[in-house]
């Protein structure tokens, strides 16, 4: 028994038609507003790097240097002390700096009070290991304790290795070299 074309013609138009019937719709129908992408973000950065105070009118910033640490290099922390109501300079401060990690240890920076000049500080640190550290800041005028503040710091492991003895050389200078030998 023959199928007659008129039938297979039909089935064709058919066919296409609720193709492009459904092509049309997917670009005409307007897309969901509230679509939500997400990504997990590993955060190498510094969890806080303002401590502001409105009691003492206090603000100050930390910046690291390279932004994020790497572990046994030196890190260049810088402090900016402001006022809170105007943005000026702090003056007449000067800053006491304990370092802590996840495992309790403490660095005192050898005790000494490092001065501020024109709201600005500095100090080097070389990171032992990754984790969580904590800045400890105490402010003083003249001899007096001031305020005390504190800045979260989260180190990532770090994954820079060495490369292999061999990593400069090519599949076939590697093998001639070990057939040679």
């Amino acid at each position: 028994m023959k199928t007659n074309p008129i039938f297979m013609d039909i089935k064709y138009v058919i066919f296409y038609s609720l193709f492009f019937n459904m092509l049309t719709l997917s670009i005409l129908v307007p897309k969901p507003q509230y679509l939500a992408y997400s990504q997990t973000e590993n955060n190498t950065n510094i969890n806080s790097n303002v401590w502001t105070s409105e009691r003492n009118n206090l603000n100050i910033t930390m910046k690291l240097m390279p932004q994020v640490p790497i572990i046994d290099q030196k890190t260049k922390i810088l402090f900016d002390v402001r006022t809170l109501n105007d943005s000026s300079e702090f003056e007449g401060l000067k800053a006491k700096v304990t370092l802590t990690d996840h495992d309790s240890r403490l660095y005192k920076f050898e005790n000494k009070i490092i001065p501020i000049n024109h709201g600005k500080f500095s100090i080097e640190y070389i990171f032992p290991d990754d984790g969580q550290h904590r800045i400890l800041l105490q402010l003083y005028k003249n001899t007096t304790a001031f305020t005390v503040g504190s800045f979260d710091i989260f180190i990532p492991h770090s994954s820079i290795q060495p490369p292999p003895p061999n990593a400069n050389k090519d599949f076939f200078t590697q093998f001639f070299d070990n057939f040679l030998n």
